[in-house]
């Protein structure tokens, strides 16, 4: 269920694509590190392309305009020299919404009407006609935004999913109620943030393995499980692998397990890591965002540490502080 972000102001059209964003949502996977100068035509496709996510990172908590211009101009740059860039269709969906966001809506509403006309199969298609329907709706033109809505609700390919059950609330209002924001968008649930998650049991989940095994979270019960939401795409969830190998080589063999959700966008780079890389654990490949909508997944890489009675006990460790985590639920759990 797509629900109101309590991010107001000029960071509620972002979130709506880059962390709501179906099973791409873990688009905040992105080097801060980056940097967001120098010419974007001058670097090749995949330089251009981490530096536009770096800057899309860097709005995740503030709604600076001169970030909002930097991606808008570099984006229209990238269109321009890599049209048949794998990834384009996320391109042109950040570069619609921004300028959405900032009040420039046409402009906007044509570049992800070209999204939606030159790439019609893309992932980004999906979550950008509910943008391009809200945008629609922002400058009163809700008859172009009725079609838009109708396409997710029916289109076997998206009916009964997130965009669609919010499309489907917004056919069901007056015109004269919506106004493009997701204020006006009735919420039916809440949205758990990942400390909200410590201390209270793991949600248990019954799924087949990327080998074709049962997989459960209860099977390990009486184990400590780290449960980690990663993809073969996102640069700091690779950064942080040699980490997460090296914390299970170490405590593999006192009852710790863990259990790899991927959010690769098919099997095949995943296997390919997964080999190249010698990963022991056991892996699941979330092509529905099944699990990742359970724990709420927003961003990645995202950890969950649970202790042997199934508890949560410390949410998204990075480096030293999952290895001294891990040691100290495994000498809990032994002891127990």
């Amino acid at each position: 269920m797509l629900i109101r972000n309590e991010t107001t102001g000029a960071n509620q059209w972002y979130w709506l694509v880059i962390v709501l964003m179906g099973s791409v949502v873990f688009s905040a996977c992105v080097s801060s590190t980056l940097s967001t100068t120098g010419s974007t035509s001058s670097m090749t496709d995949n330089e251009a392309y981490a530096e536009i996510k770096a800057i899309a990172g860097k709005l995740e908590n503030s709604g600076d305009p001169t970030a909002y211009e930097a991606l808008i101009e570099k984006s229209k740059v990238f269109i321009k020299a890599h049209p048949k860039y794998k990834r384009v269709d996320e391109i042109y969906a950040l570069l619609g919404a921004s300028l959405v966001q900032i009040n420039r809506t046409d402009e906007g509403i044509e570049i992800l009407e070209e999204l939606i006309r030159y790439y019609p199969t893309a992932d980004y298609v999906e979550p950008s006609l509910l943008v391009l329907g809200l945008a629609y709706d922002k400058v009163g033109k809700h008859d172009k935004a009725d079609p838009l809505y109708e396409r997710l609700v029916n289109h076997t390919k998206y009916r009964g999913r997130k965009y669609a059950e919010t499309a489907q609330q917004l056919l069901e209002q007056d015109w004269d109620t919506r106004t493009g924001e997701f204020a006006n968008v009735p919420a039916t649930n809440t949205s758990p943030s990942p400390n909200q998650f410590i201390n209270k049991p793991a949600l248990d989940f019954q799924v087949t393995g990327l080998k074709g095994e049962p997989l459960s979270l209860s099977q390990y019960r009486g184990q400590v499980v780290l449960l980690d939401f990663w993809a073969t795409w996102c640069p700091p969830c690779i950064a942080e692998m040699p980490n997460v190998k090296r914390t299970y080589a170490k405590y593999k063999n006192q009852k710790f397990e863990i259990i790899g959700i991927s959010l690769d966008q098919s099997t095949a780079p995943l296997e390919a890591y997964i080999a190249s890389e010698g990963l022991m654990w056991r892996q699941y490949w979330d092509s529905g965002g099944r699990v990742s909508s359970m724990y709420n997944v927003r961003a990645i890489p995202s950890t969950f540490l649970i202790d042997g009675a199934g508890i949560i006990r410390r949410v998204n460790l990075r480096g030293g502080a999952l290895e001294m985590a891990v040691a100290e639920l495994v000498r809990e759990n032994l002891d127990n």
